[in-house]
């Protein structure tokens, strides 16, 4: 959790090459990952849209990025955050240019470990944003009504609340449905992408799309590639949530979950939970809670375990914003983590399950010397750190970055997170 900090007083050199690591505070790096494209980006490195990536490249560093990352608030890095403040999320020039990710990584249709042909099941999605971006993912943008081959894959987008609702709160609720629906490439509703309304995370079986259940009891059983809950907390009727005082309430409604989640799960399958990081979010222990309900094994046999956490970066996914609960407005979540949790590997697995991996088994790639491809999961390390805040330091004192107003990685009062 990002409540630990890292209090180095500095380390040893492995080679000449290596970078020292200096004595300012440092987020909890354990498990944490990042896309490639993202750190990438925080350094400006990033390629820019539509050229050759061997030819050109960008040379300012994005601040959001850089806060995504490193989180220099969490690790009250003061001398960072007075030198470059906070932006906010629009700053990053991937906000107003939307990047191909898939033509700069030679067609590697693999973003945040979705690929081609994956069923995905998403649970409390607001105004089905992140649906939409997992379904043109998995299924691909095609809205052409010529009759199509039968395509793999299927995403079961749903909501906690009724069609009504989400109409009445998203004024462009109804767009996003018909944008979701036409991933199935002209094919009837039900067979690529089911919609469901009134379902309940902690009683999937009862509330799912009848079409789900169906399959679940019959020989053809649905099982998911990945199963997916952003920002999960209590139904509340007013005031904040995820705060303190419904905390218990808050880690039994995941435990319901991930309990309701793992008969529906592929043996390589993941559970996803988005969540912030900061106090008092990072209270609740999500890493530890979750795997509270296999405690004593599992019916499959093998161990289900935490793999690490991915930061978000939204800018890869569009066209998600994240959205408070019954409510238009988004919030900042510049702290968020994508949580992967996941069934261990056996010696027998073939390489399916790796390939079907979010976050990679081994920790070899080191994002400061070998350059992944952009679509690629790489471990936070103390050098990446060091690298993105040397970069931006630098950037800051040869006068090339200009000053910008403070943003805190706050709202005003009005737009504070429920």
């Amino acid at each position: 959790m990002d409540s630990t900090v890292n209090m180095q007083s500095g380390c040893k050199r492995k080679a000449s090459s290596d970078l020292q690591c200096s004595t300012y505070p440092k987020r909890n790096l354990h498990k944490l990952y990042c896309q490639s494209i993202t750190y990438q980006c925080s350094i400006g490195s990033l390629p820019p849209p539509s050229t050759d990536i061997s030819n050109s490249t960008s040379t300012k560093p994005c601040v959001p990025c850089a806060y995504k990352i490193c989180n220099f608030d969490i690790a009250l890095d003061t001398e960072f955050t007075k030198i470059t403040p906070n932006q906010r999320p629009e700053q990053c020039p991937r906000s107003s240019v939307q990047y191909d990710t898939t033509n700069m990584n030679n067609n590697n249709n693999d973003t945040m470990g979705y690929k081609r042909g994956m069923n995905v099941l998403t649970v409390g999605d607001g105004d089905f944003t992140f649906s939409l971006a997992v379904a043109r993912l998995v299924l691909g943008n095609n809205s052409s009504k010529k009759k199509k081959k039968k395509q793999k894959g299927m995403v079961i987008a749903t909501s906690y609340e009724d069609h009504s609702t989400l109409c009445k709160v998203y004024p462009d609720f109804d767009n996003t449905l018909e944008s979701l629906k036409s991933c199935s490439g002209g094919r009837k509703e039900g067979e690529n992408v089911i919609i469901g309304y009134n379902v309940d995370a902690t009683r999937l079986n009862d509330t799912l799309p009848k079409e789900v259940v169906q399959h679940q009891s019959s020989n053809s059983r649905v099982k998911f590639d990945r199963i997916c809950w952003n920002f999960p907390c209590t139904a509340i009727t007013s005031g904040q949530d995820g705060q303190n005082d419904a905390m218990e309430e808050n880690k039994e409604l995941v435990r319901k979950f991930v309990a309701n989640a793992l008969p529906y799960l592929h043996n390589d399958g993941e559970i996803h939970m988005c969540h912030k990081t900061k106090p008092p979010y990072n209270h609740w222990g999500l890493e530890k809670v979750a795997l509270e309900v296999t405690a004593n094994g599992s019916d499959n046999g093998r161990q289900f375990e935490y793999k690490g956490r991915v930061v978000l970066d939204k800018c890869t996914l569009p066209p998600y914003t994240p959205r408070k609960a019954l409510d238009k407005k988004s919030f900042p979540c510049h702290d968020a983590c994508f949580y992967v949790f996941g069934w261990r590997r056996n010696e027998g697995d073939d390489a399916t399950y790796q390939q079907n991996a979010t976050i990679p088994d081994n920790d070899k790639v080191d994002s400061a010397e070998e350059q992944p491809d952009l679509s690629s999961i790489i471990k936070v390390t103390e050098k990446v750190v060091e690298t993105i805040r040397s970069t931006h330091l630098s950037f800051k004192r040869s006068g090339k970055g200009k000053s910008s107003s403070k943003w805190n990685g706050k709202y005003s009062n009005k737009r504070r997170r429920k």
